[in-house]
């Protein structure tokens, strides 16, 4: 005997803002940490990689959250 499937649920409009807003901050640092990197510039790609690492954990926290 199968079971159908649940209905998926619609997401929350604040949920897709949410994944936007923290793609675009994770991507933007993450490359402007590879940009300063290369350029040999350590003290402000330090800080952007830090940047795109908690816009990732940003983003597991949101997820978690519209389950």
């Amino acid at each position: 005997m199968q079971q159908k499937p649940s209905p998926s649920r619609p997401v929350p409009v604040y949920v897709v803002i949410a994944r936007i807003v923290i793609v675009c901050g994770m991507s933007f640092t993450a490359a402007a940490a590879i940009f300063f990197f290369l350029g040999g510039v350590w003290q402000v790609g330090l800080p952007a990689l830090g940047l795109a690492l908690a816009f990732l954990v940003l983003m597991f926290l949101v997820e978690r959250s519209a389950e």
